[in-house]
């Protein structure tokens, strides 16, 4: 059980019975948390309101099974205003969180992470680099973290002019000796992803490798949030995923 109030995020909320929602929550203190919220879904009041993805939250629950019961909700700041490809952006954010995290293991350095991609997401900043960032650090926080500045079959610099390709779980290979050659790219562009210098090269650099090694994790369940926005966006987006359809 729970001694004090915890510091988090709702990842995702779904209906559960006739009247209440089962929440899972990405917490400070303890990382993922599930909870059930009872009798508040009719409900028009301050507490249902609050539940929702983005908004900082105090949240105090009891229990000592892995799904535990909310008693008390607060909020922390005020909810982030985040619309069109950058709500998609966030909920993609909370899909890949709440499809990888293990229940009750803090955190500390990846819950910093998702409240400042969260942030960057509101900003006016280019959204690709915030995307492409956040997957690569969530790799590194996994144990797979990527190193673009050496190659996997000897340890040797990448040299700016030659080719590699990268394999998973062993890194970048010179060309000659990369099976796949469909993730070859030359060797600045590699140093440029290193050193999050952004251009259209890096950035696909960076999206394939980070989506290879994240659909190795994820494993055949397809993301709902990338659905979503393949076959496009629409404002009963959010309601979908709420909803799990």
């Amino acid at each position: 059980m729970f001694n004090a109030p915890l510091t988090g995020f709702i990842l995702h909320r779904r209906p559960y019975r006739e009247t209440s929602f089962l929440l899972d929550i990405f917490s400070l203190e303890w990382g993922k948390v599930s909870a059930v919220a009872k009798g508040i879904r009719g409900a028009k009041n301050d507490k249902k309101s609050l539940l929702q993805p983005f908004q900082a939250l105090q949240l105090t629950l009891a229990g000592k099974h892995e799904l535990k019961n909310l008693q008390q909700v607060e909020a922390l700041a005020p909810s982030l205003n985040l619309q069109g490809t950058r709500l998609f952006s966030a909920m993609y954010v909370n899909e890949l969180l709440n499809r990888l995290l293990a229940h009750d293991m803090p955190q500390a350095e990846l819950f910093n992470l998702y409240q400042t991609t969260l942030h960057a997401l509101v900003s006016e900043q280019p959204l690709e680099p915030i995307l492409r960032q956040f997957e690569l650090s969530l790799l590194a926080d996994f144990g797979y973290g990527i190193d673009f500045s050496h190659d996997a079959e000897h340890g040797q610099a990448i040299d700016p002019q030659a080719y590699y390709g990268f394999a998973y779980e062993q890194g970048w290979l010179p060309l000659e000796q990369a099976n796949n050659r469909r993730n070859c790219f030359k060797g600045e562009t590699l140093l440029e992803v290193e050193q999050l210098v952004w251009t259209s090269a890096s950035l696909l650099c960076a999206k394939q490798v980070a989506r290879l090694c994240l659909a190795q994790l994820l494993g055949n369940k397809p993301l709902k949030s990338r659905e979503l926005f393949k076959h496009g966006w629409s404002h009963t987006a959010p309601q979908k995923l709420e909803n799990g359809k």
